[in-house]
């Protein structure tokens, strides 16, 4: 679930009257390959004997998918803006943000997470010749059975300087995969590889 914050008033005034849109757009492209050799055959017996007849097929086939999907935020300028990525993150990833904040020493030790949601803090500010600086803080927000918190995960920030409206790719990343199944008579191959990469676009209003 993606749920977007109004824009919240920054630590500094707005800088101009203008206001800056944040979007966030997740992009993956993949490809797979298939080879298969299959032979096939029967016997036929009639009364003048046995004989057989068989056959080779052979079947290639390559299939391409492309999807994006994108979250946004509106920020006044010098100003900020909360942008919630996931209310509830999956069961399993709840203990590695729990050791991950405990380890950093912004939770006491022994404190169980009964729920965690991850979020981005987005800070901009409009700088001459068409450009905006942008500020992303990781947001943690945790719950257990002894209290809550948010935490602003600072030593996790990223500040990078864009041009308005061109996207810029924050990373990514590529996974690929190969599978060879042999059967009696035959046998499938299989490839596929796809890359995932999340991109930034700053536009001024």
């Amino acid at each position: 679930m993606v749920v977007l914050a109004a824009g919240l008033p920054g630590l500094s005034a707005a800088q101009s009257g203008k206001q800056v849109r944040v979007s966030f757009d997740f992009r993956q492209s993949s490809t797979q390959n298939r080879d298969a050799v299959d032979a096939g055959g029967r016997v036929i017996i009639t009364d003048r004997g046995a004989r057989s007849s068989g056959s080779v097929g052979v079947d290639s086939t390559q299939r391409r998918v492309r999807t994006s999907t994108g979250i946004f935020t509106i920020v006044q300028d010098g100003g900020e803006s909360t942008m919630l990525v996931a209310s509830q993150v999956p069961y399993p990833q709840v203990t590695f943000y729990r050791d991950y904040l405990t380890g950093a020493g912004y939770v006491v030790t022994g404190v169980q997470f009964r729920d965690v949601g991850t979020s981005l803090k987005v800070r901009a500010a409009i700088l001459p010749g068409n450009q905006v600086r942008v500020r992303l803080t990781p947001t943690i927000s945790w719950f257990s059975a002894d209290g809550s918190g948010v935490i602003e995960v600072n030593e996790a920030s990223t500040e990078l300087v864009v041009t308005s409206g061109r996207p810029v790719v924050l990373g990514g990343a590529t996974t690929q995969t190969h599978d060879l199944t042999r059967r009696i008579l035959g046998y499938r191959a299989s490839e596929s590889s796809t890359e995932t990469t999340m991109a930034l676009t700053a536009t001024i209003r």
